[in-house]
């Protein structure tokens, strides 16, 4: 996906969005959000930890896992005996991160609101 077109959804009306399944907008924006250096390493690091997640995703599990690059990805996305995240590791700036797969309807308006006011357009 192209930068412009990252824009478009990212500046794309609420009701619109809404409208879009949150997984399929999550694995649409996230990865290039972060490949593209659009959000802050602070903020990064802060999408690695559970209570952040939590309050600000309503997620059960970090949003971003760092990569332990001393295991197998299929190690790295199993929490307990579930994997919890999706297997393509994103690269932000010298790490690779996982995001979690774990994404409800719950969480659809608390994303949006999150890209719209965290990620970069200009």
């Amino acid at each position: 996906m192209a930068k412009e077109e990252l824009y478009e959804i990212i500046r794309a009306p609420f009701s619109e969005l809404n409208k879009l399944k949150i997984g399929m907008l999550v694995r649409a924006t996230l990865p290039e959000i972060l490949e593209l250096e659009l959000i802050s390493e602070m903020e990064v690091k802060k999408m690695a930890q559970d209570n952040y997640s939590k309050i600000f995703f309503n997620l059960n599990y970090p949003v971003l896992k760092l990569v332990d690059e001393n295991l197998s990805i299929n190690e790295n996305r199993t929490i307990g005996e579930y994997t919890r995240y999706y297997a393509a590791p994103i690269k932000y700036k010298n790490s690779r991160y996982l995001i979690t797969s774990e994404w409800y309807d719950r969480n659809q308006e608390e994303y949006i609101k999150w890209f719209k006011n965290k990620v970069k357009t200009e």
